[in-house]
């Protein structure tokens, strides 16, 4: 395998050229993830709902091969109209920065703060879900089924619909509108549909917390979003998932 690591920015561009680059808003996007939702699944959420100008850029040289700053996907290309080429990775940062730009982050700073803290939480289970029941070992992925039901999904459960019934339970974290929290929980439980085990994941989810089950409805009715799920690349994502995320294991 051979690695290249590639620059976040060309040598020629400064730091506040590079500013000025972020901030505006018309640019092309490209966002560079394999071929299933997984990681890649908000951040295309984002684009899809935002209307910009954007296109799905299949990873195609790995694992012979790996060019990206960390090694790692999904990265987000930005290109502008005179040339220049920024690249974003690590997810987390990708999707806070296009949220803040296509405002899913909420109407002010405390919005924006408790926009990310559930969003992070979110995350967090999916990193638990990913390397407990995804990616484990074979001979050990029951028992970390069994961990995982029985740990961290009903923790996940019980704090986000406490939060969720203090925002008057209508079907959004923050406030009454869309933000990057609902995606995230929303394609969690999109995910929870592939592994082995998903009717027991997603009966916990239904049965305990009609709050949280709000927020995929709310998710999956915006019609931007319903448009991008109906498109054929969105359905070769979806095609793409059932078919590694439930044979899975190490």
């Amino acid at each position: 395998m051979t690695l290249t690591i590639a620059r976040f920015k060309p040598e020629n561009v400064s730091s506040e050229e590079a500013s000025k680059v972020l901030a505006s808003t018309p640019n092309h996007y490209k966002l560079e993830y394999f071929f299933v939702s997984g990681v890649g699944a908000v951040p295309r959420d984002i684009l899809a709902y935002s209307g910009a100008d954007w296109e799905d850029k299949e990873v195609t040289n790995w694992p012979a091969e790996k060019n990206s700053p960390f090694g790692v996907y999904p990265i987000l290309h930005i290109h502008t109209s005179d040339g220049k080429h920024l690249r974003l990775c690590e997810s987390i940062v990708v999707e806070h920065f296009l949220a803040k730009k296509f405002g899913l982050l909420g109407d002010n700073e405390w919005d924006e703060q408790q926009i990310k803290m559930f969003h992070s939480s979110s995350l967090y289970l999916r990193e638990r879900l990913f390397m407990r029941v995804t990616w484990n070992y074979k001979e050990v992925m029951d028992k970390a089924f069994d961990k995982f039901m029985s740990d961290e999904l009903p923790l996940w459960i019980e704090t986000h619909t406490k939060h969720l019934k203090d925002n008057g339970s209508n079907g959004h974290y923050v406030g009454n509108k869309l933000s990057v929290a609902d995606i995230q929980t929303a394609n969690n439980i999109d995910h929870m549909q592939f592994i082995q085990g998903a009717d027991k994941v997603l009966e916990m989810i239904k049965s305990k917390s009609p709050e949280i089950w709000k927020v995929k409805e709310a998710v999956d009715s915006e019609p931007r979003l319903q448009k991008w799920r109906q498109s054929e690349g969105y359905q070769r994502h979806l095609a793409m998932s059932k078919a590694v995320y439930g044979n899975t294991g190490i």
